[in-house]
């Protein structure tokens, strides 16, 4: 193993492969950047200084697929960002629907940046859900990535517990199989509803890359162009525009809407979130009548073609779905009340935070789609119980949040703050476990879990857990914010640890 990389050459380095790749490497985190490039001189079995001539002329694919496969994380789930997924299907989708933009009843998603495959097919199980309303629709998704090694993960479509942690019960089984190795398998129906692609979104001609020369509805580009310098964005985010059609979507993470400011996109604001349009501005988009779906049961199912586009070639499949009517729901729908309920917490107003949980809750039960925001706004139900001193009521929300998803950490982690906050310090151990079996990388978990180890009077388990997260933190830059651990920024929890284990 190649000792660590000289700062001299970790800046010549940075600049080489943004030139190929568009990844952007500033010194805050040149530590990922050594690491992955001692990976990559060990894959290729090459040195340093011979690698540093391959990049300085036109290096191989192989070369630069070894690069971004060990360079990009790639890191994402399914149904990430469960509000996104609630505006897709009661707005974004619904004006597609009831004002469409072609003379055929066609929709064209693409996932630019898609890693392993959790977006693409988190939209074809919307999309699969929504069936009633999409019938006699073609749909096309599409998936491209960087990164090989992630595509091929996307094509085989067999995930981990960890792909699935923010993934409700239902879903998973109804749309997955468990294999072999404490795996899931994602149903062949959804599968054959995404096509993937290698694509480097620093290329000049996307179309020929994606062999897909149509016009696209929503390009999806989500925390991918934060990791390009501020030339490599802007170019991505024009070719980006010319793809779109007239009225088509743009989303991009949430830090990175401030990156889109071309003229010819509109930002239009939902709750808790800002997406971009192409085309002139309208009315804010505050209050609307989302789709509900009302089904029949058939005898027979639905047939429906997913095309995807020139040169593609058309799949008929059957849909495990039945047919069914569009009716209007309240005016105000249950995303939007959620997002009100969260300010209402984040005011510390939790009282009020309870109140309009219970009835976006109660109203769930009739609610076909209700699975989307069901299991965030019992963990918010939790947190706010908690926060009022009812204990036993926030215990009591946090159990049926895990009933709703078995394999998110996060919500193990919040019972064991609420069993600490209870006195129950061997419960609140036992969560803590589960929850970095699920996360092995929990860096809040592994500290807290150190932290009662040590008050139960377990020395040595404690310095093992506060080891482990000691190691998880010197791969994080100094200043990242750490989840669940109050706005505490890695380096201060490393001087923590530290600090304690010299006393």
């Amino acid at each position: 193993m190649i000792k660590d990389i000289p700062k001299n050459m970790l800046n010549e380095l940075s600049r080489l492969i943004s030139t190929h790749t568009g990844l952007h490497f500033p010194e805050k985190k040149w530590n990922a950047l050594n690491k992955g490039i001692k990976s990559v001189i060990n894959d290729l079995d090459t040195d340093i200084h011979q690698f540093i001539r391959c990049l300085h002329s036109s290096p191989p694919k192989n070369i630069i697929d070894s690069l971004t496969a060990r360079l990009t994380i790639g890191e994402t789930y399914f149904l990430r960002d469960k509000n996104f997924f609630q505006i897709l299907q009661d707005h974004i989708l619904r004006g597609v629907i009831e004002h469409p933009k072609r003379k055929t009843k066609k929709i064209i998603f693409w996932s630019a940046g898609c890693a392993s495959g959790e977006e693409p097919y988190s939209i074809a199980i919307l999309i699969d859900q929504m069936s009633p309303v999409l019938k006699n629709w073609d749909i096309t998704i599409i998936g491209s990535d960087i990164n090989p090694v992630a595509l091929n993960k996307a094509r085989k479509g067999i995930y981990s517990n960890w792909s699935l942690r923010g993934t409700p019960e239902k879903i998973i089984k109804k749309y997955f199989t468990p294999t072999a190795g404490n795996y899931f398998e994602i149903a062949p129906h959804i599968r054959q509803m995404v096509r993937f692609f290698q694509l480097n979104l620093m290329d000049d001609n996307y179309p020929a890359s994606l062999n897909f020369y149509e016009a696209m509805d929503i390009i999806l580009c989500r925390n991918v162009l934060m990791y390009f310098n501020e030339q490599g964005r802007n170019s991505a985010i024009q070719k980006l525009s010319q793809l779109l059609i007239e009225n088509g979507w743009l989303i991009t993470g949430p830090a990175e809407s401030g990156f889109v400011n071309l003229s010819e996109f509109s930002s239009v604001r939902f709750p808790n979130a800002l997406y971009h349009r192409k085309g002139p501005p309208r009315k804010t988009i505050e209050n609307f009548n989302p789709i509900r779906i009302s089904r029949k049961v058939h005898s027979t199912r639905p047939t429906v073609t997913v095309k995807s586009g020139k040169r593609f070639t058309d799949r008929k499949y059957v849909r495990r779905i039945t047919d069914g009517v569009v009716t209007r729901p309240p005016k105000k729908q249950k995303y939007v009340m959620y997002q009100e309920a969260l300010n209402d917490y984040n005011r510390g107003d939790y009282l009020q935070s309870v109140k309009k949980l219970l009835t976006i809750i109660s109203k769930g039960k009739n609610n076909n789609n209700s699975f989307l925001m069901k299991t965030e706004s019992m963990i918010l139900l939790a947190k706010s119980y908690a926060n009022i001193g009812e204990l036993a009521q926030a215990k009591t929300w946090c159990e049926k949040a895990i009933n709703t998803e078995k394999l998110n950490p996060e919500i193990y982690y919040l019972l064991s703050t609420i069993f600490q906050s209870s006195g129950n310090i061997d419960d609140s151990v036992k969560s803590l476990k589960q929850s970095i079996y699920l996360d092995p990388e929990f860096i809040m978990a592994h500290f807290t879990l150190g932290m009662l180890l040590l008050q139960k009077n377990a020395p040595a388990e404690s310095r093992k857990s506060m080891q482990n997260a000691l190691s998880l933190l010197e791969l994080q830059g100094a200043e990242e914010v750490l989840p669940y651990s109050e706005g505490m920024a890695a380096g201060r929890l490393i001087e923590t640890i530290k600090s304690m284990k010299t006393n």
